[in-house]
């Protein structure tokens, strides 16, 4: 097993922004009038489109938009595989199993709202800090952004389950391989397209019959014995939830979110021309 740069520590992603899309951000500023002692909106005496026009244009913007996003779909017809789990999908919910034994390995996670663009930024940066962007590069839509969802690992075995609450690491805190001693520049197993491995950390874990409830006592990672926390890492490495697992599951996540994300663009599109 590789080493593992260790923390107990837990993150919280934020400032979730796309940057797929060519759309760009607008402020809207009211102006406020004062008239006989109360303000009153300017912008409620502005010219007024019908509902037609404004599907109608929204309807012609989604046609680019759209056609925009599947150019950079990088997976427009297979998903990447994830070895060794059946996967199951349900609108952003993703359901991988395994059986191993007598134990039923279930993975599950949500695809809605992991893509940070904070964190995308700060990948780039820690890559290229002397890097400056071509006017072509400026253009494109990024393809720098991931999705890195927070998943939950389900151990089945004789009637209980033993569950993982698990996240992923900052880059900061990912490993950094070295380089290949034939100076080749393929990325090796468990490592993105940046050269880099993805890790994760778990933040909880429980022991429980049927559901992972309220009702259920969890033990925080943060605050467990640093030794007992190396051998749960341990126990899911030896049952394949290692970095090689953390970067395949990243590569699906974020080529199912992109496709969740267009599917939402097509709906909206069809809903316009109602």
């Amino acid at each position: 097993m590789s080493l593992r740069n260790l923390t107990r520590g837990l993150f919280q992603l934020a400032m979730h922004r796309r940057f797929y899309s060519s759309i760009q951000q607008q402020v809207f500023t009211r102006k406020l009038v004062l008239n006989n002692q109360r303000f009153t909106s300017v912008r409620s005496f502005s010219s007024i489109q019908t509902n037609e026009n404004v599907y109608k244009d929204l309807n012609q913007f989604l046609d680019k938009e759209i056609q925009l996003e599947r150019v950079t779909q990088k997976h427009p017809s297979n998903l990447p595989a994830i070895q060794g789990f059946e996967v199951t999908t349900e609108g952003p919910e993703v359901t991988l199993i395994r059986q191993s034994g007598k134990e039923k390995i279930t993975v599950k996670f949500n695809v809605t709202n992991t893509v940070n663009a904070t964190d995308s930024d700060d990948e780039a940066n820690l890559h290229a800090p002397d890097r400056q962007q071509s006017d072509a590069e400026v253009t494109q839509p990024s393809s720098q952004l991931k999705s890195r969802p927070t998943f939950t690992v389900d151990f089945n075995r004789g009637g209980q389950t033993l569950s993982f609450l698990c996240s992923y690491l900052p880059h900061d805190y990912s490993d950094v391989p070295e380089q290949n001693q034939g100076g080749e520049n393929q990325p090796q197993p468990g490592e993105n397209e940046n050269g880099k491995l993805e890790d994760f950390q778990i933040d909880e874990f429980a022991i429980h019959e049927g559901d992972w409830n309220d009702s259920v006592y969890s033990a925080d990672c943060a605050v467990i014995d640093g030794e007992l926390y190396d051998k749960l890492l341990n126990l899911l490495e030896e049952h394949g939830i290692g970095e090689d697992f953390a970067n395949q599951l990243i590569d699906f996540s974020t080529a199912y979110e992109h496709r969740q994300y267009i599917g939402l663009l097509e709906k909206l599109q069809k809903f316009s021309k109602k």
